[in-house]
């Protein structure tokens, strides 16, 4: 839970790495309070579990800038330039990016700084 605090923590740090248990966390955690939210607007608002209802949308709309932080240092921590995450808008820039996400990153510094140690 300490990363998924962390990443709101440096939600406007666009510098920097972030290592993989730091990305990866966030996103479980993040994925896990999204499906309690669909759950919570499914029992008391009745909206479908297949969109979003207001609670839903709400979390997302919070939690938008911390994850597209969290993942431009994810690739800053492979060497790549946040830029790279525009590759997500091709469809086969999407598994690169996923590779980029699961890659192990660079020991020492890189062009983006030390190592993250959290």
């Amino acid at each position: 839970m300490k990363y998924f605090i962390l990443a709101f923590k440096q939600a406007f740090n666009f510098k920097g790495r972030a290592n993989r248990p730091e990305f990866w966390y966030f996103t479980l955690f993040s994925t896990i309070i999204y499906i309690i939210c669909l759950f919570i607007d499914n029992q008391v608002l009745g909206t479908s579990m297949t969109e979003s209802g207001l609670i839903g949308g709400i979390y997302s709309l919070i939690s938008f800038i911390p994850s597209f932080s969290v993942t431009i240092r994810r690739l800053h921590d492979v060497n790549k330039s946040g830029w790279n995450l525009l590759w997500v808008f091709t469809i086969i820039g999407i598994p690169y990016v996923l590779y980029l996400e699961i890659k192990k990153g660079n020991d020492g510094p890189n062009n983006y700084g030390e190592a993250s140690t959290n």
